[in-house]
């Protein structure tokens, strides 16, 4: 993977209007804006009775860094307080069990294997003792200290249901009434709740064959999730939410969600307020932020080939998109034009990961082969 010069872009000032306008409103993304130089080096877009976003300018061009690089098939990120983990799948084929989960520190230095045999690999999560890792053979616990993960997964029954060839895959870590627990979703049919040692299971969500069940985050009490179709006519698609003790069903909060593919609250960290949606592909998919009081949507990206993972980091929103080979993967809402998205390179390969840890960005590019590669920024 060549790392080209990173338009990092971490804020867009003197905007005159960021705000993105309503569904269907916005230019499409493939088409660029007219923009100069201006003295400083900068990025800035010409004002004139067309475009009302007259001196916006954007910062400087910085250099990515390189994390790891002759990866085959990087897909998911996870992270603790000094390492980073990394799911790399080697094969698509799930009867075969050489998918690994690789362990780089943060501050530097090349990974390492950190636990093997995995088939499909995909989405993690860490706590303070294990790595959990979901594949197509169930979800798996893995002991930080030793890396041994047992014989047989905590789940094997998720094996048979998880969409791994698809990823898209999640799972979230919280506490229920004491207990850890964590939540799955499997982009295959369900939404499961289960202690973290595998035991007290409840499928909170099936969507019925063929369905995909994508997301899982939590706000109050609720987690909240996707449904698409997939291969199922029937199935009603929309954003869901339901009680994370499983006291009450699934309630679908809003029907015009259709296509979801990844879900994530904004802002992380604090009381959220928006929930950023992807849905769709094949030059008409979009990025979207729905309000979680009211409801309202609005589009911040759209005719894309199929976006995931959208991320905030210092106020700015990224995604990757469905790309190979070139800066298209990695790309960052305009703030500078309303319903567009502009690519920040590296050339790579998604959708792959996306993953924040304070105000740096780590991605991978998922590219098979010798050519996968995970980077961050700055």
């Amino acid at each position: 993977m060549r790392f080209a010069l990173l338009s990092a872009l971490l804020l867009c000032g003197a905007c005159s209007n960021s705000k993105p306008p309503p569904e269907g409103e916005g230019p499409d993304a493939s088409v660029p804006r007219d923009a100069g130089t201006d003295d400083g080096g900068s990025t800035k877009v010409d004002g004139g009775p067309d475009n009302p976003d007259a001196g916006c300018v954007a910062t400087s061009l910085v250099q990515p860094t390189s994390v790891a690089q002759g990866l085959n098939t990087p897909r998911r990120l996870a992270q603790d307080a000094t390492d980073l983990y990394i799911s790399e799948t080697h094969s698509l084929n799930p009867t075969k069990s050489d998918g690994v989960v690789l362990r780089a520190s943060k501050a530097g230095g090349a990974p390492t294997v950190f636990a093997q045999g995995f088939s499909v690999p995909d989405a993690l999560a860490v706590d303070a003792t294990y790595v959990y890792v979901l594949d197509a053979m169930g979800l798996w616990r893995v002991h930080k200290a030793s890396a041994q993960k047992g014989d047989l997964p905590i789940d094997a029954r998720l094996g048979t249901t998880i969409g791994a060839t698809l990823g898209g895959t999640d799972l979230l870590l919280t506490t229920l009434q004491g207990r850890e627990v964590i939540v799955v979703a499997t982009t295959s049919r369900l939404l499961v709740r289960l202690d973290r040692d595998g035991q007290t299971r409840q499928v909170l969500f099936d969507g019925g064959a063929g369905s995909q069940v994508r997301g899982a985050r939590l706000v109050g009490t609720d987690v909240w999730f996707l449904v698409a179709a997939g291969t199922n006519p029937n199935a009603e698609q929309g954003l869901y939410r339901v009680p994370l003790d499983g006291s009450a069903a699934a309630t679908r909060v809003d029907d015009n969600i259709v296509a979801g593919t990844s879900l994530e609250v904004s802002p992380v960290g604090l009381t959220p307020t928006h929930l950023l949606i992807t849905e769709g592909g094949g030059g008409s998919g979009t990025l979207k932020r729905w309000a979680l009081s009211g409801g309202k949507t609005e589009v911040l990206a759209s005719g894309l080939q199929g976006p995931m993972f959208p991320v905030e980091v210092e106020g700015s929103l990224y995604f990757k998109e469905s790309s190979a080979g070139t800066p298209d993967f990695l790309r960052r809402v305009h703030a500078c034009a309303p319903g567009g998205s502009e690519p920040v390179g590296p050339s790579g390969t998604g959708p792959g990961g996306l993953l924040v840890d304070g105000s740096r960005l780590y991605f991978t590019s998922q590219e098979a082969g010798t050519g996968g590669a995970v980077g961050r920024v700055p």
